[in-house]
């Protein structure tokens, strides 16, 4: 059955890769200039770089300018970092804009002290600051006219962090072989992470017709490795990730050239994950696919509704009414599961109030569930949305798309008592004849039930294939499975969906 709503995937794709270039476009350009070893040669050398981003070669989709300068706090030497992104995108006749402001001050012997955060997209807005002292990173994150304040210990010489290659260039000079390790925070996801550093090779590439003498160095992080060239006088002069966005040296008049509409299937087609065999069916009770091209480690879950035969994976429509399967619930599955994080707001006023209007105060775990369920469904606008969502900011706009939808859901749940965490993975898309990347929320009701508030289902249909679960902080772990992920469709069964635990959702 094709649902209108699952036209929202292709532009999900789009989205989804919009944010990551965002995010890592951010954490990648200010940490070159985070290391406590280089800041103090660079205390002395201001510098005004603008770097052009790229879909492909010639594919313009955006730019950074990263400007750096001498500044002194409290007889401390150090320096001042600004960066001002943009990107455009034509998503389906509608321009998108993505806006990314930041600064920070370093310390020539600490290393990062402050730090401001920005992202816009239209009238959606992410905000942090913060602070390191004493080996604690104290900070703030603004959303939906809140102040939430939050607190991180990390390592003495904390860096901004970055994993599209480019870090190297804050490290002192290392030769091909050479490997370092290094600590950092990064603010889109308030988390820390370890980033490994490798300097391969030298190489001469042409830049504006010259040819530039370079150390080529890969970054890993998160499970992602990307490339960077780095010139003699420690310059990002390219760099290339693994989902297609091409980083290079410009000069100012060049900063912007928007990617064509008819080209955002260059990219759809890119960030999809195609499928041989017969088209699932929606309707059916169970999918049975084979999947491949991707390393163990990578390879999806097994729980009550997906389960594994070798590299053959039989999923299955659920149903709550069925007390006979069962999974452990612990109690560290309580604290992840019923708490609140920076997005996810469960204990906020705000939010409980929401949770006692939709869900009630009586009721199984499941009935609750339900009820905010076809609620988001029904009085949630279905737009797509290029945001870093929080609860409290979607139930503010009350617009979104999986995202919005899951993170709302979630807190709503958690603040209703109902164990809830999110999962990201893949759903079939008829309008595109592929699978498109896509977020859900899962509830704890003696096993772990799949439920899709975005298309409107109480249970999620077979073409529903979890990779992982987790927050924004996961989210880069679905570079992992670009261009590498192949699946082949086996077979379906069919049959109507079990009436007495999930009738259909009113429609809007």
């Amino acid at each position: 059955m094709l649902r209108t709503y699952k036209r929202l995937i292709p532009a999900l794709i789009i989205l989804f890769w919009l944010v990551m270039v965002g995010m890592l476009v951010y954490r990648e350009v200010v940490l070159p200039r985070m290391y406590r070893g280089l800041t103090s040669r660079r205390i002395d050398l201001p510098q005004d770089l603008w770097l052009g981003l790229y879909f492909s070669e010639e594919q313009s989709v955006g730019f950074v300018h990263l400007r750096t300068s001498p500044e002194e706090r409290a007889e401390e030497k150090g320096y001042a970092l600004s960066v001002n992104a943009r990107v455009e995108f034509p998503l389906f006749g509608q321009e998108t804009r993505m806006r990314i402001a930041g600064t920070a001050w370093m310390s020539g012997l600490t290393g990062l002290k402050e730090f401001d955060f920005r992202l816009n997209a239209e009238e959606h807005e992410m905000h942090i600051e913060g602070t390191v002292e004493d080996n604690t990173l104290k900070a703030t994150l603004h959303t939906a006219g809140e102040a939430i304040p939050f607190s991180l210990p990390v390592p003495g010489e904390l860096l901004l962090s970055g994993n599209l290659g480019m870090n190297a260039v804050s490290l002192p000079r290392l030769l091909p072989g050479q490997v370092a390790f290094v600590d950092a925070f990064d603010p889109t996801t308030m988390s820390v992470g370890r980033a490994k550093i490798e300097a391969l090779r030298y190489e001469t590439i042409e830049l504006a017709g010259e040819p530039v003498d370079t150390i080529v160095v890969a970054t890993t992080i998160s499970g992602i490795t990307t490339h960077a060239w780095i010139s003699k006088e420690e310059e990002i002069v390219r760099a290339e990730t693994p989902f297609g966005l091409i980083i290079k040296k410009i000069e100012p008049q060049d900063a912007i050239e928007p990617l064509r509409a008819e080209e955002t299937a260059n990219i759809i087609r890119r960030l999809s994950v195609s499928s041989t065999g017969p088209a699932p069916d929606e309707d059916a009770q169970s999918l049975r696919v084979r999947i491949s091209g991707i390393s163990e480690s990578l390879m999806p879950p097994e729980d009550t509704r997906q389960r594994r035969d070798g590299d053959t994976w039989l999923i299955t429509r659920q149903d709550p009414a069925d007390t006979s399967l069962t999974e452990p619930f612990t109690s560290e599955d309580a604290d992840a599961c019923l708490g609140a994080d920076m997005f996810i707001q469960t204990t906020h006023p705000r939010i409980r109030e929401a949770a006692r209007e939709i869900a009630g105060e009586s009721g199984t775990p499941w009935e609750m569930a339900v009820r905010i369920h076809d609620w988001l469904y029904e009085n949630i606008d279905k737009k797509s949305v290029l945001s870093v969502p929080s609860a409290l900011s979607v139930l503010e706009t009350m617009e979104g798309d999986c995202n919005e939808h899951a993170v709302l859901f979630t807190a709503l749940a958690r603040a209703a008592g109902i164990p809830t965490r999110i999962t990201i993975g893949l759903a079939w898309s008829p309008f595109m004849n592929a699978f498109g990347y896509h977020a859900w929320p899962e509830i704890y009701v003696g096993r772990w039930i799949a439920m899709d508030p975005t298309f409107g289902e109480r249970t999620v249909n077979p073409a529903h294939i979890k990779l992982f679960t987790g927050g924004i902080d996961q989210w880069p772990r679905l570079m992992g499975y670009l261009g590498t992920m192949r699946l082949e469709i086996l077979a379906g069964d069919a049959g109507a969906t079990p009436r007495e635990t999930e009738e259909e959702p009113t429609r809007p």
